[in-house]
């Protein structure tokens, strides 16, 4: 985390926020929500908590870049949300299935960068 940016929220309540609205955009969607698409939206429904720093009013976007090195990196934390990737396009969906339980807002153990592919032929012999 940043520590020299002062922001007028706490930590806590903007982690709410921010969860919140993701579930309610992301739960009036069809199909999964294109990343650019959820930013704008995510930018509009979060103008009425007037998030600052300093005084200089600022998007919940520049917060997870500042804060979480992007919309996606704070994205891919969690389990709640499913990233899938179609060449240039990213689009996010929701697990709506842990929507009420326990684990709304666990962090991933592992991350898919995290992960090596191992061939099963290439010992066997």
């Amino acid at each position: 985390m940043n520590q020299s940016v002062k922001w007028n929220l706490s930590e806590d309540n903007i982690f709410e926020i921010i969860h919140s609205t993701l579930i309610d955009i992301l739960s009036e969607q069809e199909i999964p929500c294109n990343l650019d698409k959820l930013v704008l939206l995510l930018n509009s429904k979060c103008k009425v908590y007037k998030l600052n720093d300093n005084k200089k009013l600022n998007s919940f976007s520049k917060y997870l870049k500042i804060e979480h090195k992007g919309i996606l990196n704070f994205i891919e934390e969690y389990n709640l949300y499913g990233i899938i990737k179609n060449g240039t396009q990213i689009y996010v969906k929701l697990y709506r299935e842990l929507i009420n339980t326990d684990i709304k807002y666990e962090k991933r153990l592992t991350r898919d960068t995290e992960w090596v592919m191992i061939d099963s032929d290439s010992g066997s012999e």
